[in-house]
């Protein structure tokens, strides 16, 4: 059920005794050859497909993240990417669930697709069921959920250079190329890598720790095969969260 196509009447129909899932991207830039909010898409699909294999409602997606990091999105150097600060963008996420929460909602799902949302999702999340101690809410990033054999398998190829350096690369391009193939730019899907990557932050960043392209890694060996192999996996694993720990 998607709640920005339901009537008033349908949602208040259905909000109490659903699982409520709200997806959360960003605009940020995803290289040469992906348009700026692939982490809504992703997002969002990943929503729409758990909804209707449970009958959860999906709340529109929020589309714009935190700050991109220089070593995980390429910064916020490019054009495009659009960024909140932390206390905006917590205060966006705690404004939905209370709001949602004042007209039944109860059990909460939110699947984020920018790897740096993570920790002030959780931080939002926890004033929240704070305040309205009777709502549960599971958080999860899409990358987390996928195995180690489905990884090995993914990356075969290439190797595997952990989730933060995988932007705009293999996975993402992947998942685009199954998702939304029409807004992938084929003839510019390129391999590249920034030509150092420190274990600690430089602030302004350096030019040598961003690719001029913005992808972080091999991105050539993307395909939609992957793409569809890597959605299913994600999806049934989210599948089998909601169950347990919601329904």
């Amino acid at each position: 059920m998607i709640v920005k196509e339901m009537t008033w009447e349908e949602y208040e129909e259905n909000i109490k005794k659903s699982v409520v899932i709200l997806p959360i991207g960003s605009l940020e830039q995803h290289g040469p050859h992906l348009p700026l909010n692939v982490d809504v898409i992703i997002a969002e699909e990943f929503a729409v497909y758990v909804a209707d294999k449970l009958g959860c409602m999906v709340l529109p997606p929020i589309t714009y993240g935190y700050k991109s990091y220089p070593t995980s999105g390429g910064g916020q150097l490019f054009p495009g990417t659009t960024s909140l600060n932390g206390k905006t963008f917590m205060d966006l996420v705690l404004e939905i669930l209370k709001e949602t929460y004042r007209h039944g909602g109860r059990k909460f799902l939110i699947i984020n697709a920018h790897y740096e949302n993570e920790a002030f999702i959780n931080e939002a999340v926890d004033i929240f069921t704070n305040d309205c101690n009777d709502a549960k809410v599971i958080t999860l990033a899409w990358w987390d959920q996928v195995s180690q054999d489905v990884i090995d398998d993914l990356f075969a190829e290439a190797g595997f250079p952990g989730w933060d350096t995988e932007h705009a690369s293999i996975a993402e391009t992947s998942l685009m190329l199954y998702f939304s193939n029409d807004l992938v730019r084929k003839d510019k899907i390129i391999s590249d890598q920034a030509k150092r990557k420190p274990t600690y932050g430089i602030f302004p960043p350096p030019k040598d720790i961003i690719p001029q392209s913005g992808v972080l890694y091999k991105a050539a060996y993307a395909t939609q095969q992957k793409g569809e192999r890597l959605a299913n996996h994600v999806i049934d694993k989210i599948v089998m969260i909601v169950k347990r720990e919601l329904l």
